[in-house]
């Protein structure tokens, strides 16, 4: 038997019912995920701040301690975020401050060491300036800046986009896609028009 010559035809109407159903079908589950993500998000912004839930700063972030270098060699936060040197060289370095705000009080680490970790939390906003005392003359050095607006900077045109914009987009697409593939099979292989 044919399967192309079964008794029973596909109306258009049943397959524009068909068709509506999918796309509000992957809409919703798109939703779905988009307020899944914005939940998820929420949930980290409750563990960096107090026990209130009220922000208590830009969490943590680490700076490596190579063999002359820093990396990342600049970083912009927010007040209240600590940030974490890491030795990971074979040489000696330090951390000295060499410019901060008037009202700050960051000591930096000034004895040479060539493992182990240290971190200082950066409540005042401003510009600080550090180098490694004795690799500055190879270009050791590194800045920090403090500022409340250090959320809203981003790295690129995908960074202004949240996460959850992005998972709707692409669940979008492919409910239209699918949609779309379901229409022109079913216009080519679905057989008659019922009479």
């Amino acid at each position: 038997m044919n399967p192309l010559e079964e008794d029973e035809h596909l109306s258009r109407r049943l397959f524009l019912a068909g068709a509506a159903g999918t796309a509000v079908a992957a809409g919703a589950s798109a939703s779905g995920l988009a307020q899944e993500d914005e939940g998820d998000e929420g949930d980290e912004d409750d563990e960096n701040g107090d026990e209130n839930g009220n922000g208590g700063g830009g969490g943590t972030e680490f700076v490596e301690v190579g063999d002359n270098y820093y990396d990342p060699d600049s970083l912009t936060i927010e007040p209240g975020t600590t940030v974490v040197w890491e030795w990971v060289g074979e040489a000696d370095h330090n951390v000295e401050p060499t410019e901060q705000p008037d009202d700050a009080d960051w000591e930096g680490h000034t004895d040479l060491k060539a493992d182990g970790d240290y971190e200082h939390t950066f409540d005042v906003e401003g510009s600080y300036d550090y180098v490694c005392t004795p690799h500055v003359g190879v270009g050791m050095v590194a800045s920090i800046e403090v500022t409340e607006d250090a959320g809203a900077v981003a790295d690129g045109p995908a960074d202004l986009v949240p996460d959850a914009a992005w998972t709707l987009l692409i669940a979008t697409v492919a409910g239209m896609v699918s949609t779309l593939s379901l229409v022109y099979f079913f216009m080519r292989y679905g057989g008659e028009p019922a009479e």
